[in-house]
């Protein structure tokens, strides 16, 4: 059967220790590395090469394996094989993969310790297990507590393969059990980036955005593309990367908007509602257009449900009407259902809800990425001046960066300044909180990624 060599199908990064059987090898680095491929490869190669040698390869989730890593290995298994005759067959359910030499991959979710107890091949040892992303894990020790279940009764080699993007906080688990790992005599790290991948592998596009994000917000580059721990300051936003012009910009720059998005934050009696107008002009630029904000604080009679409904779609009308574009989708966070469900009674028209998620980081993250495109302005008028405001101050909260989570400081136990605002559409003052309206601005990103041209 026809062979292709390694250094064909593997990244020069990856030469020198593809065939390590050190027992701990840990691959860092960012986007476009191969290191998931090379990883792979290093699997899938190992089980059709040596006798008695199963693996089994983890994430975090069940339901994330069979689009990655299931996918990934079949991948690897055709490119070994080029085509001859393809000497496995796969499983989906349960994921599994048993190649003719009788030996087995398997694929299993960390969340799941009970199963993952069940799965020791007394047949075809397991030699091989692969962490992939794994900053999704919760730390070392569920890491080790998975590792102990399957070292038993291997006396001569295996091996343990870690890959992640390196997190840009270097308080973060992954980031200080790496350090202590690189202590250890039976441990190699590879840190690896796309400048040493064959351009033809990654694509003329994925180059271009790299060199775009270096220009435009050099120290996000090193995280996402060279896989540097950049560190986490105070300002979670780079204000730098937002361009505020005057209001009359667009009408002085013959720029039409074509369309526009409206984003919601919704709170009610206890806080702040807030709807962004996000318009896309003709010159290729999103603009924050407008905003409303309805704050309850210290009102002794709070808005209902049936009139923020009706401010909301007020409000949305006077921008289609002043801007003269259509609508194209508006966004609310998915777990708010009462102005929802409001909304379509009034108006019969479905707010798009978004689901959040429990990871305000990586929302966070969309949102910078976003930014560092540097195609984003915020028309300089008195309703967004609470946005401004809000973006300039919204500050990681200093203990969480420290334990490794970090998280927005919503300053609940004191308003940022003593400033007021007014609205023109509630016709009203308000205070500004941390991040109403920077809440609205990620519900908006998230719920348009390809739209922006972000990657899920």
């Amino acid at each position: 059967m026809t062979r292709v060599s390694i250094r064909e199908i593997v990244a020069p990064h990856f030469w020198n220790t593809f065939n390590s059987k050190k027992t701990h090898q840990i691959d860092k680095g960012g986007r476009g590395s191969t290191k998931t491929s090379k990883d792979s490869l290093k699997v899938s190669m190992f089980c059709e090469q040596y006798n008695n040698c199963s693996a089994v390869i983890f994430r975090k989730y069940q339901n994330t394996l069979r689009n990655s890593v299931y996918k990934e290995i079949k991948r690897a298994l055709k490119r070994l094989h080029l085509y001859e005759g393809l000497d496995y067959t796969a499983y989906k359910s349960p994921l599994e993969i048993h190649l003719n030499n009788k030996n087995n991959i398997y694929f299993s979710g960390g969340d799941d310790y009970e199963k993952i107890k069940g799965m020791i091949d007394e047949d075809t040892p397991i030699k091989i297990l692969w962490f992939e992303e794994l900053t999704e894990f919760e730390g070392p020790d569920e890491i080790d507590q998975i590792i102990a279940t399957f070292t038993r009764g291997n006396d001569d080699w295996f091996i343990v393969l870690y890959s992640y993007n390196p997190p840009k906080n270097k308080f973060n688990w992954v980031n200080q059990w790496a350090e202590k790992m690189a202590q250890r005599k039976d441990c190699i790290i590879t840190q690896s980036d796309y400048r040493t991948v064959p351009e033809k592998w990654l694509g003329k596009i994925f180059i271009e955005q790299a060199e775009e994000m270096k220009k435009n917000d050099e120290l996000r580059y090193r995280w996402i593309y060279l896989g540097e721990v950049i560190g986490l300051e105070g300002l979670i936003y780079n204000p730098e990367l937002i361009e505020y012009v005057s209001e009359d910009y667009l009408e002085k720059n013959n720029i039409k908007i074509l369309y526009i998005d409206f984003a919601i934050d919704s709170g009610h009696q206890t806080s702040a509602t807030t709807c962004g107008a996000y318009g896309y002009g003709s010159d290729g630029y999103w603009y924050l257009l407008d905003t409303y904000y309805y704050s309850p604080h210290e009102k002794p009679n709070k808005k209902a449900p049936s009139e923020l409904s009706r401010d909301i779609f007020n409000f949305e009308l006077a921008i289609n009407k002043q801007f003269k574009a259509g609508t194209d989708r508006e966004t609310i966070d998915s777990a708010e259902g009462a102005l929802r469900n409001q909304y379509f009674k009034d108006y019969g028209r479905r707010l798009h809800p978004v689901d959040k998620g429990t990871n305000k980081e990586q929302l966070i993250d969309y949102s910078q990425d976003f930014l560092a495109k540097r195609k984003f302005r915020v028309l300089n008028n008195n309703n967004n001046q609470i946005f401004k405001k809000e973006n300039e101050n919204y500050m990681w909260l200093k203990d969480s960066v420290e334990k490794g989570k970090p998280i927005p400081d919503k300053m609940e136990k004191a308003f940022l300044s003593s400033e007021k605002y007014y609205n023109t559409y509630t016709q009203d003052y308000a205070y500004s909180y941390a991040d109403h309206t920077q809440d609205q601005f990620q519900y908006w990103i998230k719920d348009n990624l390809q739209k922006l041209g972000l990657k899920q």
